[in-house]
């Protein structure tokens, strides 16, 4: 056997260990706080496209998502204490990357024909329910960062871009193809760079308030707390305030008259949870203003075992069928509450009703330290820069 014919399968193997490679790299630098660099994410086609298997373009798949919800181990650990096994955060997250990654596995084929359906359909696998509810690091979400302002055609023109790669990965003449696509992305880069973000004159207030929510209300501490954030509001000059998810605790009658009595001269919007009977809950937004109060809006999609365990009688409800925007006052806003930010149908829910500002608060105690909370400020950012939207955030730390 020649030198030559010996060293073909291991230059074989070192391309395709490089192509999952850049996947990760992919999933590892685009998801993160640079807004911008979400604009990466319609390489995945490529990658995908040029798989020389089903089982490769599932471990493209695989090593793109684990790369994108990197955080999930460390921040499961601390959710769930010391009363749950490392593992579970691990194994969680090794589960959702596979899951996530079969829909590109079951449309890949080798046939360099079809992708208009196949990729539709990958997509389509990972953003809606079932496999929507986990549906962390949908490409699509590059549109905001490529297509500024643009609406539902710059969804649209990221989809073309992705499918440009495919057909670019499998033809005569891939290399010159490929590179075009490239700078069609580039270009696009560089003009959504240059674009700024939509302004608006609320305020978003992060707060540090270790622990809150997650069945966790201390009567002292909850009453303590609110105190705390009354203070905070009141030192606000904007005319609408944001305060994050879950901080006023239990929203009893008892804390909503509170909040009246404190006669903050101010909207304010802040996050809590509505008992209901049986033990579950409702995560929810509370406006309170000078003249109404009352909630506003009921989270959607809870997050999925932490929050949401329908088998257990004190899990958050999830409310499906609920709204992504509401009115009060005579002003329309969008709500997307902490975890809905991160998937791709709550998103576009939401943005589709055409709010005058979209409400982002989060709790994020048990992510600080790991890349979940500046991904999620990111993916806020490109959506309100897509549909040319304000949206304000507010993180609990």
């Amino acid at each position: 056997m020649s030198a030559s014919t010996a060293a073909a399968p291991l230059g074989i193997a070192s391309v395709r260990v490089a192509g999952i490679a850049t996947a990760a790299g992919i999933g590892y630098f685009g998801w993160g706080e640079h807004p911008m660099a979400l604009g990466l994410s319609p390489v995945l086609a490529l990658l995908w496209a040029q798989a020389p298997s089903r089982l490769y373009a599932w471990l493209v798949a695989v090593a793109y998502y684990l790369a994108v919800t990197r955080g999930m181990p460390t921040g499961t650990a601390v959710f769930f204490g010391t009363s749950a096994s490392p593992l579970i955060g691990a194994g969680f997250w090794v589960l959702c990357g596979a899951l996530l990654a079969l829909p590109w596995a079951l449309f890949w084929s080798d046939r360099a024909a079809g992708y208009w359906w196949r990729l539709l359909a990958a997509l389509l696998a990972v953003s809606v329910p079932p496999l929507g509810i986990f549906g962390w690091g949908n490409p699509l979400t590059a549109a905001g960062a490529l297509f500024p302002r643009t609406s539902w055609l710059g969804l649209l023109a990221t989809l073309a871009l992705m499918l440009a790669y495919c057909y670019a990965a499998t033809s005569a003449r891939r290399a010159r193809n490929t590179l075009a696509v490239h700078a069609a992305l580039a270009l696009s880069l560089l003009y959504g760079g240059t674009q700024p973000n939509p302004k608006s004159e609320a305020r978003g207030v992060d707060t540090n308030l270790a622990g809150v929510g997650l069945g966790q209300y201390d009567f002292l501490a909850t009453y303590r707390n609110n105190q705390r954030l009354i203070a905070v509001a009141r030192q606000q000059a904007a005319d609408t305030v944001l305060l994050p998810e879950s901080v006023a605790g239990l929203w009893l009658d008892a804390t909503a008259t509170l909040w009246t009595t404190a006669q903050i001269p101010r909207t304010v919007f802040v996050g809590a949870a509505e008992p209901l009977s049986g033990g579950d809950y409702s995560n929810v937004i509370v406006a309170v203003s000078p003249t109404a109060r009352g909630v506003v809006y009921r989270q959607r999609v809870p997050v999925p075992i932490g929050m949401w365990h329908p088998w257990s009688d004190d899990s958050a409800v999830a409310h499906w069928r609920g709204p992504g925007v509401f009115y009060f006052e005579g002003q329309h806003y969008g709500a997307l509450l902490c975890y809905e930010q991160l998937l791709l149908w709550p998103v576009l829910q939401t943005f589709a009703a055409q709010p005058d500002l979209v409400l982002a608060p989060t709790n994020a105690w048990w992510s600080r330290g790991t890349s979940v909370p500046a991904l999620q400020k990111s993916i806020v950012t490109v959506w309100a820069r897509l549909f040319d939207t304000p949206a304000v955030t507010a993180f609990n730390y």
